[in-house]
């Protein structure tokens, strides 16, 4: 599986951290993906913004977004549950 690159830089605002959203490398666009793995925790490409979910909420972000630290951390959570569930779904629909 090819590593999949999201880029941010870190920028203090009024004390404050966020992550500002430069880009990704290497993630599959949501026409390439399972149905099945877009029905709970996954992120995917779509006209270069980047759709990730929860289980429960769609969210979507574009280049030049910046997220809080909290929500960046979320969004790294998604990220390795996602990538897990994505390998094991393929896992188990190869023969």
């Amino acid at each position: 599986m090819v590593s999949k690159l999201l880029r941010f830089t870190k920028v203090l605002k009024n004390g404050a951290v966020f992550y500002r959203f430069e880009g990704f490398e290497n993630v599959d666009s949501r026409w390439e993906l399972p149905c099945e793995y877009l029905s709970g925790i996954h992120f995917a490409e779509w006209n270069g913004i980047l759709l990730y979910s929860d289980g429960k909420t769609l969210f979507s972000l574009a280049q030049g977004n910046e997220l809080s630290e909290c929500a960046y951390s979320e969004l790294m959570s998604i990220i390795d549950a996602g990538k897990k569930r994505l390998r094991e779904i393929r896992n188990r629909n190869s023969f």
